[in-house]
């Protein structure tokens, strides 16, 4: 397990997610995308507002040919993502571009849309923050 200061909130309905962290943690993140089955500890921050509730983790995990495919698992209180290598590189240069290229405060919105090349239909409308 990696331990992070990543905070992840989410709404009552699993739908709308929040993960916001400092440039080293979000790099973090992307690296553990890119390297398969991994599970992340996350911290509450201080708090869930204006969202329900932080979740505890981040949970990785690497299929055959797949799309990245986004969820909330309630039972382990964790976001979950699940697809192959090279969708799941995608989304951490995705992370990345935002850690190099964005300022403090800055956010990138990620959610599914037709005809996406790494992201797999779901729920989740994704907001990564750069807290620093």
């Amino acid at each position: 397990m990696i331990q992070s200061y990543l905070v992840v909130r989410c709404s009552a309905e699993p739908g709308e997610v929040e993960v916001s962290g400092t440039v080293n943690a979000l790099e973090k993140w992307a690296n553990a995308l890119s390297r398969g089955d991994v599970e992340i500890s996350t911290s509450p921050g201080d708090g869930p507002s204006p969202y329900s509730c932080c979740l505890a983790g981040i949970r990785v995990r690497s299929t055959a040919p797949g799309l990245v495919k986004m969820s909330v698992d309630a039972d382990r209180h964790a976001l979950s993502f699940m697809g192959s290598g090279e969708s799941m590189k995608v989304l951490a240069e995705n992370i990345r571009g935002l850690c190099r290229e964005g300022v403090p405060g800055e956010h990138l919105h990620i959610e599914y849309f037709p005809d996406p090349f790494y992201l797999a239909e779901s729920r989740i409308s994704l907001v990564v923050e750069r807290a620093d």
